[in-house]
C-alpha cells in the first residue's frame, strides 16, 4: 500500500499517463476526430502539386518541408496505445507552445496549456476522482480533497516537475512530427490515388516504416503542399491526425491567478488527511 506522501505525488502521474505515454513514443501515431472545417491551407490562386511528375519521395520531402515550415497547427486526432484510445485536439506553435484538450476513457479530459516553461492543465470532478481511484491505497477522502481543491481550476507544479513536462512534450508537435529526419532513407513511400479529404483536394501517399508499419499520408494538392491527413489503420493501434489551422496567428492565455494551484498544496493537504 502506498504511503499518503506517494499517493498524492501519483494522482498527477495517472491522470498524465496515457498522454504522456503517446507524446514519447516514436510511433507519431495517427486516429481519427472529425475535420475542421478551417483546413484548407490557402486561397485561390494557386500553384498545383504536380503529382503525374513527382516521385512519391519528392511529393513526400515536398509536405516535410511545408510542415517543418510551420509557425502554428491545429491537429485533432485519437490513437491507441496499449489498448487505450487518447483524444487529442491541440494547437501548437514552433517553440511548443500549445493549448487545446487531452481525453482518454480510463480518466477523462483535461485542458492543456504550455507557453514557455509553464505549464497548467485543468480537470474536472469526475476526471480527478478516476485518477485518484487507480491509484493503489487511495481513498475516497484522497478523491474528495483532490475534486474539490482543483474544482474549476488549472494544477501547475513549478518548473521542475517532471509529470508537468511530460505533458508539455505533448505540445511538440511540429518539432516531433515533422522536424525529425531519424527515419529517411528507412522509409518506403508509394504513390496512392487522388481525392479530397477534410474539403481539400489531396493525393495519397503509403509510406512504410523503417518498423514495418504502414501509414497513409493525404497531401494537399493546392496552395503549400501541407499533410491534411495521417492515419494507420492496420494493427492494434490504429490512428490518424487531421490537420488544419496552418499557421495561423496563436497565442497561449495564462490563466488568471486565482485559477490555479500548485499541485504541492494538494500533496500537502493529503498528508495532513
Amino acid at each position: 500500500m502506498l504511503s499518503k506522501r506517494s499517493v498524492a505525488a501519483s494522482v498527477l502521474c495517472a491522470l498524465l499517463a496515457t498522454g504522456a505515454t503517446a507524446c514519447n513514443g516514436d510511433k507519431g501515431g495517427p486516429a481519427a476526430a472529425s475535420a475542421p472545417a478551417s483546413a484548407r491551407p490557402s486561397a485561390s490562386p494557386v500553384p498545383t502539386l504536380a503529382v503525374d511528375t513527382l516521385t512519391a519521395d519528392q511529393i513526400s520531402e515536398q509536405a516535410h518541408a511545408a510542415m517543418a515550415a510551420l509557425a502554428s497547427v491545429k491537429v485533432d486526432g485519437e490513437l491507441t496505445m496499449d489498448g487505450s484510445k487518447l483524444a487529442v485536439h491541440l494547437t501548437s506553435d514552433k517553440q511548443g507552445n500549445c493549448s487545446g484538450t487531452v481525453a482518454s476513457p480510463e480518466v477523462g479530459q483535461f485542458e492543456l496549456r504550455h507557453s514557455g516553461s509553464k505549464t497548467w492543465l485543468r480537470a474536472d470532478e469526475t476526471t480527478w476522482k478516476k485518477a485518484v481511484a487507480k491509484e493503489p491505497g487511495a481513498t475516497a477522502q484522497d478523491a474528495a480533497i483532490a475534486a474539490e481543491l482543483f474544482k474549476g481550476r488549472f494544477i501547475t507544479g513549478g518548473d521542475t516537475r517532471a509529470e508537468l513536462a511530460e505533458a508539455a512534450m505533448m505540445c511538440n508537435l511540429i518539432k516531433g512530427l515533422f522536424a525529425d529526419d531519424s527515419d529517411k532513407g528507412k522509409e518506403k513511400i508509394a504513390k496512392g490515388s487522388a481525392g479530397t479529404t477534410n474539403g481539400v483536394k489531396t493525393f495519397g501517399l503509403t509510406v512504410t516504416t523503417g518498423d514495418g508499419e504502414n501509414l497513409t499520408l493525404h497531401v494537399a494538392t493546392e496552395g503549400k503542399p501541407y499533410l491534411i491527413r495521417m492515419e494507420q489503420t492496420q494493427g492494434s493501434e490504429p490512428a490518424a491526425f487531421d490537420f488544419s489551422e496552418f499557421d495561423k496567428p496563436f497565442t497561449v492565455q495564462e490563466p488568471a491567478a486565482d485559477q490555479v494551484v500548485d499541485f504541492s498544496v494538494f500533496e500537502k493537504k493529503v498528508k495532513k488527511a
